[in-house]
């Protein structure tokens, strides 16, 4: 396989930038989404006394209300995670480049 060029490093630098910034604005809005949907629960159902807590009884019936929405945010922050490592990777390959050009 050929060594890439520098303008193969720059445009694999570039989409790896769009889809970080896909990556991150996609979880942005998910985890808008969730606090809505917590919101509107308590709304309609009360909010228990104290700092939510995921281990109490009190909090169990709005973490199964949002248990899809959550999970989804999850995956967002793992899909967000990888692109941000993919992005730093095709950076790291860029500097590369230019260490050994010079």
């Amino acid at each position: 396989m050929p060594k890439p060029t520098r303008q193969d490093l720059i445009e694999r630098a570039a989409l790896t930038a769009l889809l970080l910034f896909k990556a991150t604005t996609t979880k942005k809005a998910l985890k808008i989404e969730l606090r809505t949907m917590y919101d509107t629960f308590f709304e309609a159902h009360g909010r228990p006394a104290g700092n939510f807590d995921p281990d109490s009884e009190e909090f169990l019936p709005v973490m199964t209300f949002t248990d899809a929405q959550f999970n989804r945010v999850k995956e967002a922050k793992k899909a967000e995670y990888n692109a941000k490592r993919r992005h730093e990777t095709a950076i790291r390959a860029l500097s590369s480049f230019y260490r050994e050009a010079v």
